[in-house]
C-alpha cells in the first residue's frame, strides 16, 4: 500500500496565482481530510502566527492522519515544534544535500554541517520523537554524498527519507535508480518521492520511484506549486489504480470531486486539456475516437 502525503497547503501554495489565506488553506484541508490521505504537510513553525496556524490545522485534521511540520536544520525551530505537544505531529527536517546548496547557499563546511545534523537529531532522540528527513536537491547530489548522509541519519530514529527532485531536473531512469539503490540498502526506512514538474516529468518520475521501491509519494492537488508545479495526485492515483501498479485507499470519483472542489476554493482555472480532470478529456473531434469512446 502506497502512503500519500499531501503537500497542497504547503508546497502547493508556493504557486503565485492561487488564493492562500489561512481561511482558504483551512477550506482546502477540509476537502483533503475527507480522503484517506496518510499525512498532510502543513508548513513551518518559525513565528507565532505559524504556531497559531498549525493548531488551526490540527483541529481540522483527523487524529489518525499525520500532521507534518517542516523545519530547517535549526535547533531553536525544532525545539519549538516539539513543544507543540500535538499527538499526531511529525517533524520533517529539510536538509539541503547538494554541494551547491551546502557550500553556496548555506556556506557550511561538510564537517560543520554533519555535526549540525547530529545536534538537531539528538534533540528529537531525547524527546523520543520519530523524524522524517527531506533531502533537498537530492537529484543534483552525487551518489557518494547521498550514501555518506544516509549512513549518518540511519543511526537515528528516522522513519522516512524523501529524495526531492527540487528543481525538476531528473528523468525517470535517473530518479528510479536512486530509489533502487537505497531501498535495498535500508529496508527499515520508508523512502518517499517528491517531484517537481519543470521538465514535465513529475508524474513519470513519481511512478519510477514507486516501481523502484518508494512506499510514500508527496503530491499536490491539481499539481499546483512553484514554477511548473508538483506531481498531481489525481494523475498518480488514476495511473496506480487503472494500471493496478499499487493499491491505494482512494476511489477515483472522490479524487476527481476533491480536485474540482479545491480548484473552486483556490479560484484556480483548470486547463481544458489537463489530464484526468480537464473538460476536454472526453471530447473528440475525430469520428473514429467518438465511436471508440461510445464503446468503452
Amino acid at each position: 500500500m502506497i502512503r500519500i502525503q499531501d503537500n497542497t497547503i504547503r508546497d502547493g501554495m508556493q504557486q503565485s496565482n492561487v488564493r492562500k489565506s489561512l481561511i482558504i488553506k483551512k477550506e482546502v484541508l477540509k476537502q483533503i481530510n475527507k480522503l484517506n490521505i496518510n499525512s498532510v504537510e502543513v508548513g513551518m513553525c518559525t513565528t507565532i502566527e505559524d504556531e497559531f496556524n498549525i493548531h488551526q490545522f490540527r483541529d481540522i485534521l483527523s487524529p489518525e492522519k499525520e500532521l507534518v511540520v517542516l523545519t530547517r536544520l535549526n535547533e531553536k525551530e525544532i525545539k519549538k515544534i516539539v513543544k507543540l505537544k500535538i499527538h499526531n505531529l511529525v517533524v520533517k527536517i529539510l536538509l539541503p544535500i547538494s554541494d551547491l546548496h551546502i557550500k553556496e547557499k548555506l556556506n557550511f563546511s561538510n564537517k560543520y554541517y554533519i555535526q549540525k545534523i547530529k545536534d538537531c537529531l539528538d534533540i528529537l532522540k531525547k524527546d523520543k520523537k520519530g523524524v522524517d528527513i527531506c533531502f533537498e536537491d537530492a537529484t543534483r547530489t552525487s551518489r557518494e554524498k547521498l550514501k555518506e548522509y544516509m549512513e549518518i541519519i540511519s543511526k537515528y530514529q528516522v522513519r522516512t527519507v524523501t529524495f526531492a527532485d527540487t528543481v525538476g531536473c531528473s528523468t525517470p531512469l535517473e530518479y528510479g535508480d536512486i530509489f533502487n539503490y537505497f531501498v535495498k540498502k535500508y529496508s527499515n526506512i520508508i523512502f518517499s518521492a517528491h517531484c517537481h514538474n519543470d521538465l514535465g516529468l513529475a508524474t513519470a518520475n513519481t511512478l519510477a520511484a514507486i516501481l523502484n521501491g518508494a512506499k510514500q509519494i508527496e503530491t499536490t492537488f491539481l499539481g499546483i506549486g512553484e514554477r511548473a508545479g508538483n506531481a498531481p495526485i489525481e494523475e498518480i492515483i488514476t495511473i496506480l489504480t487503472k494500471k493496478q501498479i499499487e493499491s491505494t485507499e482512494f476511489t477515483l470519483p472522490d479524487v476527481y470531486k476533491t480536485s474540482i472542489n479545491i480548484s473552486k476554493i483556490l479560484d484556480f482555472q483548470i486547463s481544458e486539456n489537463k489530464p484526468i480532470i480537464g473538460e476536454n478529456i472526453f471530447k473528440h473531434e475525430s469520428g473514429i475516437h467518438q465511436d471508440g469512446t461510445k464503446k468503452i
